[in-house]
């Protein structure tokens, strides 16, 4: 009798605990979307001369392939066609940290980001993918973040050359204590990608602030009028003022 009122307690134990977590997995399913708008557009740094226009999820051609979930996606037309440009972030998941030659690991916390042009012209009749932009965070701190800068990313038309720039800031914080976060603006006109590359700005309103240096890429030394564009693109995003969360 001991041990069928046991038994009965065991099964009981389990088909709650199973229950318990379908529910869970059923309410997250649920609460599932594709989209998650954050504000990253800086429509007031882009040129005003450019027709841009933001696109629904449901608005993106179901040909073009990306992962992760939206938070921002724009559609415009230049000298190279018509374009989507497309920003997504992934959220924290789990991931396996393997010690060196070796099968033990630790489970960490990590979190990417991907940023995808898609272009369609006289040429390509269907959007074809001209470059994508992947970043992450692997961590196992107290305080971590991978994403876009709100209201940072611009589409200009700098030397009027018909082809446009797209310029995009975001940042990849891993911290305990107070350091800064790792923050990177990368612009392309075409193919061609600039870039500066540096740490987030804390305590920006005091006398001690810290951080928010950067390095530029050597290509933008003989583009002054791009690096003129980024390097007040960065003063201006630098600080993080509780922007991540």
């Amino acid at each position: 009798m001991k041990q069928q009122g046991l038994l009965l307690l065991f099964c009981l134990t389990i088909t709650n605990f199973v229950f318990g977590q379908t529910e869970i997995h059923k309410e997250k399913f649920r609460q599932l979307e594709p989209d998650l708008w954050l504000g990253i557009w800086d429509k007031e740094s882009s040129s005003q001369s450019i027709k841009i226009d933001t696109l629904s999820y449901d608005d993106i051609p179901k040909s073009i392939d990306f992962r992760g979930t939206v938070v921002e996606a724009l559609k415009w037309s230049d000298v190279n066609g018509e374009n989507i440009l497309i920003l997504t972030v992934t959220g924290n998941f789990n991931w396996k940290d393997y010690d060196n030659d070796s099968t033990d690991y630790m489970i960490q916390d990590k979190s990417e980001l991907y940023a995808y042009l898609f272009q369609k012209n006289n040429l390509n009749k269907s959007y074809k993918r001209q470059w994508r932009v992947y970043d992450y965070t692997e961590c196992f701190g107290v305080d971590w973040f991978t994403g876009f800068t709100p209201k940072a990313t611009t589409i200009t038309d700098l030397d009027n050359d018909g082809i446009t720039e797209i310029t995009m800031s975001y940042v990849s914080i891993c911290r305990g204590g107070m350091d800064p976060g790792a923050m990177k603006i990368i612009m392309y006109e075409g193919r061609t990608k600039y870039a500066l590359r540096g740490s987030t700005m804390l305590m920006c309103e005091s006398n001690n602030a810290y951080g928010g240096e950067f390095t530029a890429s050597e290509n933008l030394n003989d583009s002054g009028y791009f690096k003129n564009f980024l390097i007040k693109h960065w003063n201006r995003n630098k600080c993080e003022e509780g922007k991540y969360y």
